[in-house]
């Protein structure tokens, strides 16, 4: 072999090594996985159904402190926290219609034209999941009989005979009719006005969920005072429509991780005293 071939053939033999080593060092690093915004995997749009790409839109009646209300333009409240982490955690915006009234709402998430999901401390029962699908609870309650403070009632079946109020569609409005046959229901749009019905004298009792009574006549309508509260075992769902389950499933795995990692102890603290009942 020449000097010249002997060199060539070196170096090539070099080249050759050096090729090895560079393949076997790239090989030792795994490709990057992409960067999510949350834990829970994104919903992919073929999956799941929304009103606007990239976005859930909710529909509340926002006048139920202290899980949603309004706070001059902006929404807030213990529902409004856990939703925000929700969408979060879906790697989702999130968009509050303007408020709606509660006794539509329902149908309005069924019909699935302006709003994903509906959230406004639903009580999940069987009227209602003919309607619609409820995600998992995520708050326990019971309902509250309402009064004027020294009134001289003692119990929520005083009131049968007499003049009461709560909300048009909420299970306080059912509760009077069930075990209240001779009283007289008004029922209101919002509770806030049911509030301010029974202050004026129109009404001598108004039936709703406990920790909004617990919250309203101790910081809000401090003249009255809760007569009784009514064991009825509610528990709150977010409502989706029945045809849109991706979502359900997402929202549902979403709050799942919110909740085994403390973000929803977290926030419930913020709003309540009491250690939350859902684990």
């Amino acid at each position: 072999m020449s000097v010249l071939k002997k060199s060539v053939a070196i170096a090539a033999i070099m080249i050759m090594a050096l090729s090895l080593v560079l393949v076997g060092c790239s090989s030792n690093k795994a490709p990057e996985e992409p960067k999510t915004t949350g834990s829970a995997e994104a919903p992919k749009e073929a999956e799941v159904k929304l009103i606007t790409p990239g976005t859930l839109t909710i529909g509340s009646d926002c006048d139920y402190p202290p899980f949603i209300y309004m706070e001059g333009e902006k929404v807030g409240g213990f529902e409004y926290e856990l939703m925000t982490a929700i969408g979060e955690e879906m790697g989702l915006q999130i968009q509050y219609l303007p408020p709606q009234n509660f006794d539509s709402l329902i149908a309005s998430v069924a019909a699935a034209t302006k709003m994903d999901i509906g959230v406004s401390s639903f009580t999940i029962t069987d009227e209602r999941k003919e309607l619609v699908d409820f995600c998992d609870p995520y708050f326990d309650s019971n309902q509250a009989a309402v009064a004027m403070k020294g009134a001289g009632f003692t119990s929520a079946m005083d009131f049968d005979g007499m003049t009461v109020g709560a909300q048009s569609g909420t299970t306080g409005a059912d509760w009077v009719r069930e075990n209240l046959p001779n009283a007289t229901l008004k029922e209101f749009n919002q509770t806030s006005e049911g509030l301010a019905s029974l202050v004026a004298g129109d009404i001598k009792c108004l039936y709703f969920d406990e920790p909004v009574a617990v919250e309203q006549v101790s910081k809000t309508y401090t003249d009255c005072e809760i007569i009784e509260v009514i064991p009825t075992g509610e528990q709150y769902g977010f409502a989706v429509s029945k045809d849109n389950a991706k979502l359900k499933e997402a929202v549902n795995k979403a709050l799942r991780t919110l909740i085994d990692n403390g973000t929803y102890g977290e926030i419930f603290a913020k709003y309540f005293e009491f250690e939350p009942t859902i684990k």
